[in-house]
């Protein structure tokens, strides 16, 4: 029996805007030592045994459990280790010396049942500010939080949840498709930070139409198995076209916590253009301008936008 995939998924983005307290340097990828640090700060503040989780007999009830993992009851069969798919932070900015009184923003974009624990993530972060990010310990305060309208959610210490604005993946297609068909040129979609992907059973070294669909609907799919939707990847009848495509290696180095070690992430950044864009296909590539595609995008992988020439 096939389970119908939906885009009725409920989501927000949010823009944090820190500032530091003292100058310091930071990672110059900073998106994984954000989820790092929250991850802790939310054992910190809410753990009540030791923080093995696997082993927990408060597993089910446990608010880690529910932000920082994203707890599913059921998940698809390629799903074969913990994902965090409730949530996901971009940090883009890759400076890595900033005075006191400097700025920097992070987004945290948060899907399905993720959305309702939003408190939670700030105090995390509020948290970890105080703490310190990354190995030098660079301290800082969020000053403020905005939705995607650019109203003030979070200014200091003070919370406004009448503008918490939670709209749907579909509420977001609609939207973006509808500005891109005004367009009339080749479609073009870059990645700003780079895909890892396996197609035919090898990471791709260029990008492939029946690929990056099919990673985009992957996304939704877990997004449905998160929100209770045991749903089927789509049989697509056709995929979009190549014309041109500049793909390029790209290696991130990153230091885990977790393993005292540093780490070496592998993808492949650049652009590809499509001669067509059938719109079965248009709908989950637009989707996964919110959801990221590919592997390691808990540490900032998979961010990508598209453009209409």
């Amino acid at each position: 029996m096939e389970h119908t995939i939906t885009f009725d998924i409920p989501y927000i983005r949010l823009g944090f805007h820190a500032e530091l307290l003292s100058s310091a340097r930071m990672p110059e990828t900073k998106t994984a030592a954000l989820r790092g640090g929250m991850g802790e700060m939310l054992l910190r503040q809410n753990c009540v045994t030791d923080w093995k989780c696997e082993t927990c007999r408060f597993r089910k009830a446990c608010v880690v459990s529910h932000t920082f993992y994203s707890a599913m009851e059921k998940k698809p069969s390629y799903v074969t280790s913990p994902e965090s798919v409730g949530y996901l932070i971009e940090c883009t900015d890759t400076h890595t010396y900033f005075k006191k009184g400097g700025r920097f923003e992070f987004t945290l974009t948060l899907f399905g049942d993720s959305v309702v624990f939003f408190n939670l993530y700030l105090q995390a972060f509020c948290q970890l500010g105080m703490t310190g990010l990354g190995k030098d310990k660079a301290r800082f305060r969020i000053c403020e939080v905005r939705n995607t309208q650019g109203r003030t959610i979070v200014r200091d210490n003070e919370v406004d949840m009448s503008r918490y604005c939670i709209d749907t993946v579909g509420g977001y297609i609609k939207k973006r498709k509808e500005k891109l068909l005004r367009g009339t040129g080749d479609w073009r979609l870059t990645f700003i930070t780079p895909l890892s992907m396996k197609y035919q059973q090898e990471y791709m070294e260029q990008f492939y139409g029946e690929a990056l669909v099919k990673g985009a609907a992957r996304r939704i799919q877990m997004l449905n198995y998160y929100i209770g939707n045991e749903a089927d990847v789509p049989e697509f009848s056709a995929y979009p076209e190549i014309r041109t495509q500049s793909a390029s290696p790209k290696t991130v180095r990153r230091y885990s916590g977790t393993q005292d070690s540093r780490m070496a992430l592998r993808g492949i950044s650049g652009t590809v253009t499509f001669n067509t864009m059938p719109e079965e296909c248009l709908d989950y590539l637009i989707a996964g301008e919110l959801t990221h595609m590919g592997r390691n995008t808990s540490f900032g992988f998979g961010i990508y936008h598209i453009y209409r020439e």
